[in-house]
């Protein structure tokens, strides 16, 4: 016992003096390590900026990290011991005062002989004034450190430098269920950051597999969208499904057929305004998702009307107008309305010879006739037969409507499908279906309308690589199945645990579409998987550069709509992702640009290099736990050093990342120079076949 006590009576460096929610301050002893610490059983450096302390109550222990060191000058010396002679010099005397930032409770159990330490978040018991200041024995740092849950499922990030070296694990469940940031500006290591995060999870997947004798490649989905074509070789050792515009040797094309697109995103790309273009342009998309065929101008009469009568019996009823008094001339007012269509409708319709049409259209005519004629002969009503009408005689009239809708098509919904189911459908009919929809139910022409909607539409099937992605060509060569096989993942990741999406040479006015119909589909597949089976299909969603597709701006009404699309689907992800097991990883070097939606929603952060004032501040207000004042040290941090913090961590972390095998390193090196201005690396013009693979000719073999 003098044993334990003598041991931590060597490792108290101060004493508390004073105590608030967010920070404790402490007066070191004069005779405090000034460099190094050689008194926690390992050399350590004492006091460094995001060091740790502990210090010891009823409740365990109270783990601060140090954000702050400095000098202040007494009129006299702190010293214990020291005899009450302070009046014979007159000068000021240095000490030292740290300022510490609480972060969890270190609590200790006893397993056999010895003492077993894990970390909690948060703080059960505040020091109090006078309390001793220790340096955390090497198993007390190292659980700071490592945390308290099971280290065998957890993946090594790097080590420690302000704790003696200390492993990093992080926990993938906490990493990617809930959303991880990994910000830093250009150079400072992100990119390798992220794919070694993937990695070095398969890895130890891999591992754990073997060592519970499964069989098989990790059960995992990885989902890069990379904007920059920078990660097609960093998991060259891995099974991986490769895809882009311009396929090449060991890559797939890219596909995301229009047929996938719903109708908001085909609104956004077409720009069709919301009073006349988007319910033609929605109305086509319905049609032929249910196959329902081009419409003639009858059908289209017909189907505007029954739409808007059906809609309006259904009011009348419901309200009870048809039985209030000096509303029933507006309910016989729709019934001669419907009458005159039909009748009119019904003689259009014999010039197509079709009979049956005829004959249903004349149906709905006599029916509102009959209901007529009833009230003209009830003698209550003195002659005008808009004085009463029954639900029953309006209820004959919505069954005529019903089965003369049957008869162009429409079902009770008004069609099989919405404009958003991915039924397939070839693209290049999308056009005509609008021509032919041009007049709108109401009989107005607005063909005028539809000519630029249909100019923009023309323009996405006009050929070239943007074609090729969107499979606007006279065939479909993918199923919705197949097209989540490749890009989501086969059972048990037969095909391989990662997909990585080479979006570089996609057009830039599609690009936003074609991120947002990716995301959207990845997640609406999770979600319906969920649904069916009652629990969740793991998958990780990786955005580079993500400033570009969930910009801040992105979010007003004057944000271009496809833009505005692509940021909502994300906001969408960030809020709603981890009910469904799809968590996001943001990469990006201007997180002040980013949507606070989606940063906000993000529970763990990898924070490398960040110079900009604007982001540092941003930063500081998001992180967790008033930990703000700790991330003074970003604008200095080397590459490949980053802090982790947020729910991953059990404490923010100061992390040297593990390095990866140049091979295997994301392309996106430092422009060399001077090696190539004095010719130590050779840089040869080949535009000619720069061209080819720009204008599309030999494309696919430019591309390597």
């Amino acid at each position: 016992m003098t044993g334990l006590v003598q041991a931590v009576a060597d490792r108290i460096i101060g004493a508390v003096e004073e105590v608030s929610a967010d920070r404790i301050l402490v007066r070191l002893d004069p005779d405090a390590p000034q460099a190094t610490a050689l008194n926690t059983g390992a050399p350590a450096g004492f006091p460094r900026i995001n060091g740790y302390v502990v210090i010891p109550n009823e409740g365990g222990s109270t783990v601060c990290i140090i954000s702050s060191v400095r000098i202040e000058r007494l009129p006299f010396p702190k010293r214990k011991g020291m005899q009450q002679d302070f009046g014979l010099v007159d000068l000021p005397f240095p000490s030292r005062v740290m300022s510490l930032t609480p972060i969890g409770t270190l609590r200790a159990r006893p397993v056999g002989d010895e003492l077993s330490f894990r970390v909690q978040r948060g703080v059960d018991v505040f020091p109090s004034v006078g309390d001793p200041v220790l340096l955390p024995g090497v198993d007390q740092l190292r659980a700071i450190v490592e945390g308290e849950d099971n280290a065998a499922k957890r993946i090594p990030v790097g080590h420690c430098p302000t704790a003696g070296r200390a492993p990093v694990h992080v926990d993938p469940d906490k990493l990617f269920g809930r959303h991880l940031a990994v910000l830093g500006n250009t150079g400072a290591g992100k990119s390798c950051s992220v794919a070694g995060l993937v990695r070095w999870s398969l890895d130890a997947a891999r591992t754990a597999r073997t060592a519970a004798k499964r069989s098989g490649k990790p059960n995992a989905r990885f989902i890069v969208l990379d904007p920059n074509g920078e990660y097609a070789r960093a998991f060259g050792d891995f099974d991986v499904r490769l895809f882009r515009v311009d396929a090449g040797t060991g890559a797939e094309a890219l596909r995301v057929p229009a047929w996938l697109w719903n109708g908001a995103e085909w609104a956004a790309f077409t720009g069709a305004a919301p009073g006349a273009q988007r319910p033609v342009l929605f109305e086509a998309l319905r049609r032929l998702r249910s196959g329902l065929g081009a419409p003639d101008q009858v059908d289209t009469d017909i189907r505007g009307r029954i739409s808007r009568y059906r809609s309006r019996l259904k009011v009348l009823v419901q309200g009870g107008e048809h039985q209030q008094a000096g509303r029933r001339e507006g309910v016989a007012q729709v019934l001669l309305n419907i009458h005159r269509d039909f009748k009119d409708l019904a003689g259009r319709s014999k010039c197509t010879d079709r009979a049956a049409l005829v004959d249903m259209l004349d149906a709905v005519a006599s029916k509102v006739q009959d209901v007529e004629s009833r009230a003209r002969g009830n003698p209550k009503t003195n002659g005008y037969w808009h004085n009463d009408f029954s639900e029953e005689a309006l209820g004959t009239i919505a069954k005529a409507l019903q089965e003369a809708a049957a008869a162009v098509g429409l079902g009770e919904d008004l069609s099989v499908a919405d404009e958003g189911t991915p039924i397939p459908f070839l693209v290049r009919d999308l056009p005509d279906y609008v021509d032919a929809l041009a007049a709108d139910h109401a009989g107005r022409d607005i063909a005028q309308f539809v000519d630029t909607l249909n100019l923009r539409i023309r323009s996405l099937l006009s050929g070239g690589r943007l074609a090729s992605v969107i499979q606007s060509d006279d065939s479909i060569s993918i199923t919705l199945e197949e097209w989540l096989t490749n890009y989501v993942g086969a059972d048990q990741a037969e095909n391989g645990p990662l997909a990585v999406i080479d979006l570089s040479l996609v057009p830039s006015e599609v690009i936003h579409i074609v991120v947002s119909v990716l995301a959207r589909m990845v997640f609406e597949a999770l979600q319906r998987y969920r649904r069916k089976k009652g629990e969740e299909l793991p998958t990780t969603l990786i955005l580079e550069e993500a400033h570009t597709f969930v910009h801040r701006d992105l979010g007003g009404e004057s944000a271009p709509p496809s833009g505005r699309e692509c940021a909502r689907v994300f906001e969408r992800i960030a809020r709603e992702g981890r009910k469904f097991g799809l968590g996001l990883v943001l990469a990006s070097q201007r997180p002040s640009e980013v949507s606070p939606t989606v940063l906000s929603q993000c529970n763990t952060f990898l924070l490398h290099r960040l110079v900009n004032d604007r982001d540092q501040e941003l930063v500081k207000r998001l992180v967790p736990d008033g930990l703000g004042p700790l991330l003074r040290e970003l604008p200095s941090l080397p590459t490949r050093r980053a802090i982790l913090l947020g729910w991953a961590a059990p404490a923010p972390t100061l992390v040297e990342i593990r390095e990866i095998p140049d091979e295997y390193r994301p392309h996106s090196p430092d422009p060399a120079f001077w090696d190539v201005w004095t010719g130590e690396q050779e840089r040869a013009i080949d535009w000619p076949t720069i061209v080819q693979m720009w204008q599309g000719v030999g494309a696919a073999d430019a591309s390597e």
